[in-house]
């Protein structure tokens, strides 16, 4: 009985030895994979934390998705009046809005001489469509584009931001245009719910001049 013993002490230490070797290489290919997305992830410039955030809610998923809809909007917009006057060759944007059911871009770009060039664009503000029209102005038109652009302290990018900052969404009109004296950059902003907001401020210091939902059909 103590030999069969002795002997099967051996054994057993043995078996337990073999049956923890999967274990131990299971752990170690574990560890080198962490280390290897860990420096993936670090090389990437962005972490996992957004995708598993994204990922562990259906709400934070569609949030997310609408989110980028309008960043991508408002990126179309923004090209639209480079593209715009990029075709010009110089001037202001004094106004740009989506049209054809958002397949399209209008902008209006006022040259130094205050005449104002009407320029369209594709649907993602990259190419130019059609050929841009020179507005035959008189004295009263270039003498109103003048003062507009003179009092727009703001860019369309910073009165973007700005329209963002009140109302996240997609901004489907901005232009420049005289409310009760005072030049302001006025538009649209379509949020996630399909609510507009028709919002104004000042051109020169960014100030909400109106801010009110748009019940127009």
């Amino acid at each position: 009985m103590n030999l069969r013993t002795q002997h099967q002490k051996p054994s057993a230490r043995r078996i337990a030895a073999f049956a923890a070797l999967p274990i131990v290489a299971a752990l170690a290919l574990t560890g080198c994979a962490s280390d290897d997305s860990d420096d993936d992830t670090g090389s990437a410039g962005s972490g996992s934390v957004g995708s598993s955030a994204t990922d562990s809610s259906g709400s934070a998923s569609s949030s997310s998705g609408t989110g980028a809809a309008s960043a991508g909007s408002n990126k179309a917009l923004l090209a639209a009046v480079a593209t715009a006057r990029g075709e010009v060759g110089s001037g202001t944007v004094i106004s740009v809005e989506q049209e054809q059911g958002a397949s399209a871009y209008e902008v209006l770009v006022v040259t130094k001489d205050g005449t104002e060039h009407e320029v369209h664009t594709n649907d993602d503000g990259t190419a130019v469509a059609g050929t841009p029209q020179t507005e035959a102005a008189d004295a009263d038109d270039k003498a109103e584009h003048e003062r507009f652009v003179a009092a727009a302290d703001l860019s369309v990018k910073q009165a973007l931001d700005a329209f963002q900052d009140l109302h996240a969404g997609t901004v489907t009109e901005l232009g420049l245009d005289d409310h009760v004296g005072t030049v302001v950059w006025e538009g649209d902003v379509l949020d996630s719910s399909g609510t507009k907001h028709s919002v104004r401020i000042d051109a020169g210091s960014g100030d909400v001049v109106t801010d009110r939902v748009d019940t127009d059909d």
